[in-house]
């Protein structure tokens, strides 16, 4: 029946649309603002390749044709100048696409240890997008919370990274 085609329809758009979640944070410089090549030659040491797309590096899945792990986006124009020495990086955004990764790979876990490495490395304050700095305390509610998603995406044959999450949140 079409009705119940188009019913469903909605409420998987709805389920959707609660559901999509991309965590991420912001590393922003304690001191000096950064350099692409150091961006880019720290971001490698910690598994990230050049992205597909201007101002992006991925950490690929191992899986070919899979969706990254990780991405850490920068200011696109940095990466598209004539002299990227010259264009100053002030802030990066480090982020998870939950639905897109599965959850056995331990993405969480990954987006962490990226998130607190390269801020070691590159001396950075890890914040949320108000700006505020987050503790370990706040990694751990986070933590609960994408426990909770998984189960839901789980309960509706949409496990996070399987091809079904990966269409319907693509």
């Amino acid at each position: 029946d079409m009705l119940d085609v188009v019913a469903r329809a909605r409420e998987l758009d709805q389920f959707a649309s609660e559901h999509d979640a991309q965590l991420a944070v912001v590393l922003r410089p304690r001191n000096a603002a950064w350099t692409l090549g150091y961006v880019q030659q720290m971001a490698q040491r910690h598994g990230f390749v050049p992205g597909a797309i201007p101002g992006r590096l991925v950490m690929p899945a191992q899986e070919e044709g899979a969706p990254p792990i990780l991405s850490l986006s920068f200011e696109a124009q940095a990466a598209l100048a004539e002299n990227p020495a010259q264009s100053p990086l002030r802030e990066l955004a480090l982020a998870l696409d939950v639905p897109q990764t599965p959850e056995q790979l331990e993405p969480f876990a990954a987006w962490q240890e990226a998130a607190r490495g390269l801020a070691r490395d590159i001396e950075a304050d890890i914040c949320d997008d108000r700006g505020q700095v987050l503790n370990l305390h706040a990694f751990a509610a986070i933590g609960q919370e994408l426990n909770g998603l998984y189960r839901a995406l789980a309960a509706r044959d949409l496990a996070s990274g399987s091809l079904a999450a990966r269409r319907l949140f693509s």
